[in-house]
């Protein structure tokens, strides 16, 4: 916020916005190739993804990532009962301990 001759006013920061479209564009872009993944394919990529944790730790992409396989993961597993309920519990596991970061 700036503020100028006693009247506030709210400033948007021009790189902020653009930082955040991009984010935007990248996360529906890995959303629609998660969902033209078999889910072979989609199992293989959450595989890379351990592994790419267990070599650099977490970082904000990896994170992200991670939260669009589950989701992804959701969406195909929410029609099997038992499936879901193991795997919306995982989820909800998963997304408490990512949420320290």
């Amino acid at each position: 916020m700036n503020t100028q001759n006693g009247h506030e006013e709210n400033v948007v920061s021009l790189e902020n916005a653009k930082a955040q479209k991009a984010a935007e564009v990248e996360n529906d872009s890995l959303s629609r190739y998660f969902q033209v993944l078999s889910f072979s394919e989609l199992l293989e990529e959450t595989s890379q993804l351990i592994e790419e944790l267990n070599k650099k730790g977490s970082t904000k992409e990896i994170i992200n990532k991670s939260k669009l396989l589950l989701k992804e993961f959701g969406l195909r597993i929410k029609n099997s009962k038992g499936l879901s309920e193991n795997f919306l519990r995982m989820r909800d596991e998963l997304e408490n301990k990512l949420s320290i970061f």
